[in-house]
């Protein structure tokens, strides 16, 4: 029986420069927290506390750092649920969903941010795998009558990404987390009862 062939392991200065990389995206969190989208590398490794020239060894510019930092914290967010250890592929993206639009509402700046990452193609794709687990299981689990093909995957993100421009326009209603959650949920197949309780499950988390 043949076998993948053993990951080569991490040398000591693959560690650090990954640790590196971490100090930078959690300064670049803080900054973009402090001063949105005008912080500069400057600021970046000043906050990181190191060298002002470590910050091109690992992004090209100001901008593909916010795109970094904004890419963590999606995937941080979907992958929430897995880490909890919830088994329900249905109340996994409740969670997922429910997080990161109150998020969005809790910091519009950031909502802005999310928006400017997702609607680039490329990105679209890396921050979908999460959810296009969560479809194959739910589909084979019968949880959902829709799996992952592009139109499912579109549909659903796309209800997330227009909720979160409404809440960036102050254009949300007031039960905007729960109503968008349960909507997604029935796109997928789940039965409104069903629905509705997940929402409510996943606000309560």
């Amino acid at each position: 029986m043949s076998r993948e062939p053993l990951e080569a392991p991490r040398t000591r200065g693959h560690r650090k420069k990954e640790k590196t990389r971490r100090q930078l995206l959690a300064a670049g969190l803080r900054v973009l927290n402090q001063k949105g989208e005008s912080l500069t590398a400057r600021d970046v490794t000043a906050e990181a506390d190191v060298s002002s020239g470590t910050f091109y060894n690992y992004f090209a510019d100001p901008d593909a750092l916010i795109d970094a930092v904004m890419r963590e914290e999606l995937l941080g967010i979907s992958a929430t649920a897995e880490r909890e250890s919830v088994p329900d592929p249905a109340l996994r993206i409740a969670v997922a969903a429910t997080r990161i639009v109150q998020r969005a509402m809790a910091d519009p700046q950031w909502g802005r941010l999310v928006l400017r990452l997702v609607y680039r193609p490329s990105e679209r794709m890396q921050l979908n795998r999460y959810l296009r687990d969560d479809l194959v299981e739910g589909l084979e689990q019968g949880r959902f009558t829709r799996g992952a093909d592009d139109a499912t995957l579109d549909q659903t993100t796309g209800l997330l990404i227009l909720t979160i421009r409404r809440i960036v326009a102050d254009e949300a209603e007031s039960e905007v987390v729960p109503r968008m959650v349960e909507r997604l949920l029935e796109t997928l197949g789940v039965p409104e009862s069903d629905a509705k309780q997940l929402a409510a499950i996943a606000a309560s988390l």
